[in-house]
């Protein structure tokens, strides 16, 4: 796979710090307990959105963020973050 990016990124052996764990485990979980207890209103109000299709877009594309972050592991997320420094 390296070969394919021109061997820019080696990351077969890549090391994910603990900090970096630590902060995906924060932000993952932070992301997930706003979906959980936010609704749409509370979205709106925290961001300082107006309630409008722009917002609703915003909320959505949050609802989607949330989503597709589950879909990867902690470690996974980590080691991208690692291998994006």
């Amino acid at each position: 796979m390296t070969e394919a990016l021109g061997g820019a990124y080696e990351t077969e052996k890549l090391e994910v710090s603990p900090e970096t764990l630590e902060a995906v485990e924060s932000f993952t979980t932070a992301l997930n307990n706003f979906n959980w207890r936010a609704d749409y209103l509370k979205f709106c109000e925290v961001l300082g959105f107006t309630p409008d299709s722009y917002a609703e877009e915003k909320y959505q594309q949050f609802r989607e963020l949330v989503s597709y972050l589950d879909c990867f592991d902690k470690e996974a997320i980590a080691r991208m973050i690692e291998a994006g420094k």
